[in-house]
């Protein structure tokens, strides 16, 4: 199964990361006059990093990194709800998170010292990097004659 296809019932009436499906901005009718939106079922912790998916995707996607360890991924329907897909784990805080050009991986960055590579389509995740102190940051790189993932670290590598 996809967790990408177009129907799916593991998704159900309840998110997957154990909230309603209701945003709480709609059920407490709070004044928003910047029309924010806030996602459904939020990270336990502070959010360290957040990235849209590629224009190239026909549906919009959301992935964040957060202290708590996980990286989380949201559609973002056409009138600025959020529904809960999937979501990965890290031992340690996650800090940095990137699409792939085609979008149909993300990559991770944690404080565990590990960059992880999470296809989307399969939902397995991969340790694709190595260092000696946490992982800052993580960038996918398209160059004309090649494709890499780059890493910083604070072991100054």
């Amino acid at each position: 199964m996809s967790i990408f296809g177009q129907t799916s019932t593991a998704f159900g009436g309840t998110s997957v990361f154990g909230g309603s499906s209701t945003p709480a901005a709609q059920t407490q009718g709070t004044h928003n006059p910047m029309k924010d939106i806030e996602v459904v079922s939020p990270p336990d912790d502070s959010v360290a990093s957040m990235a849209f998916s590629p224009a190239t995707l026909p549906t919009t996607f959301l992935v964040s990194g957060s202290w708590d360890n996980n990286v989380r991924c949201w559609q973002i329907e056409q009138n600025g709800q959020t529904i809960p897909k999937a979501e990965q784990k890290h031992t340690g805080p996650v800090l940095d998170v990137c699409w792939s050009d085609d979008g149909t991986k993300v990559f991770s960055a944690s404080c565990d010292k590990q960059a992880k590579m999470w296809d989307l389509n399969s939902n397995q995740c991969i340790q694709v990097a190595q260092h000696d102190a946490p992982i800052k940051t993580v960038h996918w790189v398209k160059a004309p004659a090649y494709t890499c993932l780059m890493t910083g670290s604070w072991d100054k590598t």
